[in-house]
């Protein structure tokens, strides 16, 4: 097993600690000041990730500590740089790599993999919630409510429950898949159980066993269709307002080219809209530029990620206006998890005509209890 140091201040993104715990074969450590990582660091480790700054220095007076105390015994050390003015003046030949967090975050894993020497992960995951439920119990009973697919590949998925499960436990698992009514049904072997990143629930990565030909086939049409399709689009003209409806992932390689002949007013409808690769930033950006001729632009029904992404990346919402948005609900009585849509006008404005920053009251579809908001407002809303 190889060991992962990793120092921040104040915390480290939940993200990266997620994204890590889906391993086995790693261990994360966590530091705050540096007296406490070089400690961390003596007592064996094989990387390390700095943030922009700890409780005690900065990134740059830290990465020169380290090397100061370990010079026969190098270890790489990789910057988070988050974006903020202190980390932009940080000579870059202080670090093995600099990664910008989170636009490049799908870079992490590949150069883990390359520094640490273990396996890239071969299956692609999604980040979709899908409801999962288990045993002999119908499926619209609260009590057969099992948890919430954190993601989900060809061969596993992780759930996110407050259910008592442990290790090799064997689950009968009933989902469906978008597109496809007909439940499908498999069995899943517990083989992790993360009680930390979504603490009170438990984080439970499942292998999938025994799968059915018809389970099989629904995975790989659904894979096919959600993660591997690029982005397309359709244009619906309305006398001067053009409905542009995105779908798929918008990636390098996609042209878009097109698109900056519109005029008009401009409604992008996202909700197929899957997100924006890191390395495609730039092309989105383009092209929000390139419609100079433009009178309005106007997004529609994003996406929880690229509400994520617009948080992170302060000029992705450049000359657009935000018409509604998904964010992500929970009932604490049920554990039915639901994205919400809000219109920002409906939603979000006071009686004084101002934009208000917190969520607004959503209904359980199921007990009829308010949800609960599942993220930091002052996180979610930061791109308002």
């Amino acid at each position: 097993m190889k060991t992962i140091v990793a120092a921040f201040h104040p915390s480290s993104p939940s993200e990266l600690y997620q994204g890590l715990l889906h391993r086995q074969d790693l261990r994360l450590l966590m530091a705050s000041s540096l007296p406490e990582l070089v400690d961390r660091l003596a007592k064996g480790a094989d990387l390390c990730l700095l943030g922009p700054q700890l409780a005690d220095c900065g990134a740059a007076t830290a990465s020169q500590a380290l090397r100061s105390h370990r010079r026969g015994q190098p270890v790489p050390i990789i910057l988070l740089h988050t974006g903020t003015a202190h980390a932009v003046s940080l000579p870059a030949s202080l670090f093995d790599e600099v990664i910008e967090w989170p636009a490049q975050q799908a870079q992490l894993p590949l150069i883990l993999a390359r520094y640490l020497g273990v396996p890239a992960r071969t299956s692609e995951r999604l980040p979709l919630k899908l409801h999962v439920y288990v045993g002999s119990v119908a499926a619209n009973h609260p009590d057969a409510f099992l948890g919430l697919s954190i993601d989900i590949s060809l061969e596993g998925m992780l759930l996110r429950t407050n259910r008592a499960i442990h290790v090799g436990d064997r689950l009968a698992i009933r989902f469906t898949l978008p597109s496809r009514p007909q439940a499908l049904n498999l069995t899943g072997r517990v083989v992790r159980i993360d009680s930390k990143t979504h603490a009170p629930d438990a984080a439970v990565a499942l292998v999938f066993e025994s799968q059915p030909e018809e389970v099989k086939q629904a995975l790989h049409e659904f894979f096919k269709s959600a993660s591997g399709r690029t982005c397309r689009w359709k244009i619906i003209r309305e006398g001067q307002r053009q409905i542009v409806k995105l779908s798929g992932v918008l990636s390098a390689d996609v042209d878009l080219s097109p698109l900056k002949n519109l005029r008009g007013e401009i409604d992008f409808h996202l909700k197929e809209f899957r997100r924006i690769s890191s390395d495609s930033i730039q092309a989105w950006l383009d092209l929000v530029r390139s419609l100079r001729g433009v009178a309005k632009i106007r997004l529609l029904e994003c996406p929880i990620q690229f509400v994520q992404q617009a948080s992170a990346i302060s000029n992705l919402l450049d000359n657009t206006e935000i018409v509604s948005f998904y964010a992500p609900y929970v009932c604490s009585r049920c554990g039915l998890d639901e994205e919400q849509l809000i219109d920002v006008r409906r939603d979000l404005y006071g009686i004084s005509g101002t934009i208000e920053r917190r969520p607004p009251s959503f209904g359980c579809v199921r007990c009829g209890i308010p949800m609960t908001f599942d993220d930091i407002p002052e996180r979610y809303f930061m791109f308002l």
